[in-house]
């Protein structure tokens, strides 16, 4: 009886337990859906603001709006329309840099939307430093369509699904003789290898540190201190791949014109581009 008696209680314990940890997840997720309202209905106020020339409400809504969506990030709650909303946010409080940096996270969840493309290079035309990285060839983007209109999540899921295609084809070959679905598993395999280097450039891509100056005026300089001298300068917006990390300094390679950066081998332009910013003056994307 006593035995019988412990069993019920761990039984019991177990889905107290179970149900403490489901409706405490259901809690945060009505919390971040509440925020999450919140944080819109903000938004929408400092937009209806602005356009009403309200300068003043439109700062005060938008920060609101900031404090609420950067929470929700916090919180775990990933959300491309978030992503852009900050991104717009920052960009009406005159914060390009950190626009630039959510507008580039808004634009991997959401690779096909236009409108992002567009408020980055409407930016872009306003910054000091003039990039040397431009657009890609329309010719490209045409025949790798796949890759520039699929994020990194739907490549994956795409791949698993024709790589299942292709093995339930070859079964279907050597176990019900069905001889017509050769030609299925060639383009099958083509799909599958094309999708597996698609897969791996974006992967590798996905994987690279980048970086935006959010400080006005940066100095790029030779080494991870104020001991070291400056190189050349670059402005808020300029975006930097992130090579190194050393005692709250970053090595970068700027994608900005800088003087004295073209050579007959290449060699000087690609050292000139390279040097050490404070951790401080870069958000990373």
């Amino acid at each position: 009886m006593r035995q019988n008696n412990i069993l019920i209680i761990f039984i019991l314990s177990f889905v107290f337990l179970f149900q403490g940890g489901y409706l405490a997840d259901v809690f945060a997720r009505d919390n971040d859906a509440d925020t999450f309202f919140r944080a819109n209905k903000e938004y929408s106020a400092g937009q209806k603001a602005m356009a009403g020339r309200e300068k003043k409400d439109a700062v005060v809504k938008f920060e609101q709006a900031v404090g609420l969506y950067e929470q929700l990030l916090e919180s775990g709650f990933i959300n491309g329309q978030i992503y852009y909303n900050l991104g717009n946010a920052y960009y009406r409080l005159g914060m390009p840099g950190k626009a630039i940096i959510y507008y580039r996270r808004a634009e991997e969840m959401r690779p096909r939307d236009a409108d992002i493309k567009a408020n980055i290079n409407l930016l872009k035309r306003d910054f000091v430093d003039r990039e040397t990285i431009g657009q890609k060839p329309e010719i490209l983007k045409v025949a790798c369509f796949w890759y520039f209109y699929l994020n990194l999540n739907e490549i994956t899921v795409i791949t698993i699904y024709i790589y299942l295609a292709l093995i339930a084809s070859i079964l279907s070959i050597i176990f019900l003789r069905l001889q017509w679905l050769k030609k299925i598993v060639i383009i099958f395999a083509s799909c599958f290898l094309v999708l597996v280097i698609s897969l791996g450039i974006k992967a590798y891509n996905h994987s690279v540190e980048m970086g935006v100056v959010i400080a006005d005026e940066s100095s790029i300089r030779y080494g991870p201190g104020e001991e070291y001298e400056p190189r050349f300068k670059i402005h808020e917006g300029a975006e930097v791949r992130i090579e190194e990390e050393r005692d709250k300094w970053y090595k970068v390679y700027v994608f900005v014109d800088v003087e004295d950066s073209h050579d007959d081998e290449g060699k000087k332009e690609a050292e000139s581009k390279t040097g050490w910013i404070p951790e401080s003056e870069i958000g990373k994307i």
